[in-house]
């Protein structure tokens, strides 16, 4: 990986640039056509029928109900990473189970997917992302299917033996094994996906798409789902993932760690790792139980760098709502990553990216939690509506913190210079600064534009509106208008579309 390592940074710039990682990638347009407008609905919620159900804390579903989608539509439309996701179905909930070994390239997995059709007639068939491993059996509601495997595009296409009625909740089951795609992150040669670590063990980097590189799922932002997972190691060792741990067991030499993760998640988002991590308990803010799985090769001291974490998630938490997730935490792999990532409820961090005194970009990848976990992009398109909000919310804190006045820090941010808006498909294709100092710039702007009462309420009601469901840059604005009661059109031309920002008031 050639991105510039955490250390050499300046602490005020820590979460900026291709920091945050892999992360993502994209995004850029400030509408989406209809297809993509269709699965900015909450598609997480166990349901048969119609989408207006409870939401994960109990609340109305905010969505309308989901147009259906064209059958021959066999990936989600999307400008800065095309051919992922199938927009014909949508996962409800993965129940994945994966065997890994130190030293060993190759992973084992089956998988339990409940999924329904968003078609208005039957589906005849559908697709699952998948590179690398091959697919050994495969079911639907008790009965066996036909799986062929499209190396070109990396999926795996599956003919149930009786077409899938539409809105109603089938179970699929899946098992595959071999050797997991080595891939890298465009234009930053990141290794993604499945990767071994410096000490025999393995973890995954899943943005933008590296989960499918192990394990079939549809790996688009659109479609959220719950999580099971469970990492059968080696009995010495110990599986890490998202959520929380739900159980361990041994059985003679092999132990199975299951953690569940309860609000709907992105496959991109994932986290698996195993290796000899110790896993550090605390209570955070709220009471939310808070762990940090560390591997056994950090100094115990440098874990001193997470004391953070209770004080900035109590901020972001009278800032922006409450915490989205029943619980937090983060997790130190063993190698020299040069940046972190937004892993959903654990973000990931490697050894160059903590000290004794502050762990680099800690702010930035929990504020994902509420930008880009709990609401979603709806489209790679729409990277801004994660990273912008992630990186004004590190400035926050820092300004919270009294380390940099927030003027200060958006006055020296990268602007758009003539080159590459906001929402240029180029700059979230190629991970460009603009996706977060820029678009951080343009919630500055529009702080300034309509005052901080209507700002801060416009950022606290994007999240308890679209909690737990994707959305898009349209969305976004159009909220903004209902909240402040100005039209946004100048705004949105000057601030994201224009490649030519204007300056900040001061």
């Amino acid at each position: 990986m050639t991105s510039p390592g955490p250390p050499t940074r300046a602490r005020t710039t820590r979460s900026t640039g291709i920091l945050l990682v892999l992360l993502l990638l994209v995004g850029s347009a400030c509408t989406t056509d209809g297809d993509d407008r269709s699965r900015s609905e909450d598609r997480s919620r166990d349901q048969s029928g119609p989408l207006e159900q409870p939401g994960p804390s109990g609340r109305p579903d905010p969505f309308e109900q989901l147009p259906a989608v064209e059958p021959h539509l066999i990936d989600v439309p999307d400008q800065v990473f095309p051919g992922r996701g199938d927009p014909r179905i949508d996962v409800i909930h993965y129940d994945l189970e994966v065997r890994a070994d130190l030293d060993d390239p190759t992973v084992r997995g089956r998988s339990r997917i409940e999924l329904r059709p968003l078609t208005a007639e039957p589906l005849t068939s559908f697709t699952l992302d998948l590179r690398g491993p091959e697919v050994e059996t495969v079911t639907i509601d008790g009965d066996e299917a036909t799986a062929s495997t499209d190396d070109h595009v990396g999926q795996v296409i599956i003919e149930p033996e009786k077409p899938l009625a539409p809105g109603r909740t089938s179970e699929l089951i899946i098992s595959w094994a071999g050797r997991p795609a080595s891939e890298e992150f465009p234009t930053l040669e990141v290794p993604i996906g499945w990767r071994s670590d410096d000490h025999g063990g393995w973890f995954t980097l899943a943005q933008p798409d590296g989960t499918s590189t192990w394990a079939p799922v549809n790996d688009h932002p659109s479609d959220k789902a719950t999580w099971r997972i469970a990492l059968d190691t080696p009995a010495e060792l110990t599986g890490v993932s998202n959520g929380e741990l739900a159980a361990s067991s041994v059985h003679n030499d092999r132990r199975r760690w299951v953690w569940e993760t309860r609000e709907p998640m992105a496959p991109h988002v994932l986290l698996a790792a195993v290796g000899d991590y110790r896993l550090v308990e605390r209570s955070g803010s709220g009471g939310v139980p808070i762990t940090l799985a560390v591997h056994s090769s950090v100094d115990d001291a440098l874990v001193e760098g997470f004391d953070e974490v209770e004080e900035i998630i109590a901020f972001f938490t009278d800032t922006f709502g409450e915490y989205p997730a029943s619980s937090g935490g983060a997790i130190v792999v063993p190698v020299d990553l040069g940046l972190a990532l937004e892993t959903q409820s654990r973000p990931t961090f490697g050894t160059d990216g903590v000290a004794r005194d502050h762990v680099w970009a800690l702010a930035h990848e929990l504020a994902h939690e509420w930008f880009g976990n709990a609401v979603t992009p709806v489209s790679w398109e729409d990277l801004w509506l994660s990273e912008s909000f992630a990186t004004y919310a590190d400035w926050l804190w820092l300004d919270h913190s009294g380390i940099q006045d927030i003027d200060d820090l958006a006055a020296a941010a990268e602007r758009s210079t003539g080159r590459l808006a906001v929402l240029d498909v180029e700059a979230a294709a190629t991970f460009d600064n603009m996706v977060y100092e820029g678009g951080a710039r343009a919630l500055h702007g529009l702080r300034h534009q309509v005052g901080d009462d209507a700002f801060f309420d416009i950022l606290s009601t994007w999240y308890e509106e679209h909690r737990g469901g994707s959305a898009s840059t349209a969305d976004f604005i159009l909220l903004a208008e209902r909240v402040s009661g100005e039209d946004m059109a100048n705004w949105s031309e000057d601030w994201l579309e224009s490649v030519d920002q204007p300056d900040l008031p001061r």
